[in-house]
């Protein structure tokens, strides 16, 4: 069997994780917080960040008499626009493994789902001209809902899917829930194990562990030579 589609994670994966992340994110929350003329406390902020969920984001902004949808968009954007300015000043750029994916695109279709903003993606890929190689592209709609949906859910997985008409795929990522949503989705994994990742612990096996992107055309199901 070999692979008719590989579908890719952006950060940690394609896209090198920012050395303070994910506390440089605190500034578009801080940021947006300011918009609606609150002064958060630092607990109000963290709520934002790493691992948060919606339910106590939304607390924090009724805390505060927010509405949550209209401050969940505008965190969004200022976010966004953060992570676009990272990459401008070459804070964030891609791994030298991508290099890798020109090969791995002449003969397999190739998608992106990533639980980032769909448009700090977009640019991401016009920014580093990688947008030819990918055929369905998804990160997140900017919507409370739009976030509910990102992984271990498999909404966008499934849409990257159904666009791409693919029948075995498989999903590349670096984290629990990339692996999780790849198996709900019917889809093998490849979990990439970079430094980043060196000592964390995953719930599930993931289908393949690699240590680099050029690792994939390795695996029988994926390299040019597959029966």
């Amino acid at each position: 069997m070999t692979y008719d589609a590989l579908l890719f994670d952006v950060d940690g994966v394609l896209l090198d994780r920012h050395a303070d992340h994910p506390t440089v994110y605190r500034r578009a929350v801080a940021a947006t917080f300011d918009e609606f003329g609150v002064s958060p406390a630092e607990a109000d902020i963290g709520a934002f960040v790493a691992g948060a969920t919606a339910d106590e984001m939304e607390r924090r902004c009724a805390d505060h008499d927010v509405a949550f949808e209209a401050f969940w968009r505008r965190r969004e954007a200022n976010a966004s626009a953060l992570q676009r300015e990272m990459m401008d000043r070459g804070e964030r750029v891609l791994y030298d493994d991508c290099d890798v994916l020109r090969e791995l695109a002449a003969d397999h279709d190739m998608g992106i789902v990533s639980s980032n903003q769909h448009a700090t993606v977009v640019y991401m890929l016009q920014r580093f001209d990688l947008a030819n190689l990918f055929d369905a592209v998804y990160g997140r709609e900017p919507t409370v809902e739009g976030f509910r949906l990102t992984k271990p859910e498999t909404h966008y997985v499934d849409r990257a899917i159904d666009e791409l008409g693919a029948t075995d795929a498989l999903y590349v990522g670096d984290s629990a829930c990339d692996v999780t949503a790849a198996h709900r989705a019917g889809l093998d994994s490849a979990f990439v194990r970079r430094a980043h990742r060196e000592g964390y612990p995953l719930p599930e096996e993931p289908t393949y562990e690699i240590r680099s992107l050029s690792d994939l055309s390795d695996l029988p199901s994926v390299g040019s030579d597959s029966p």
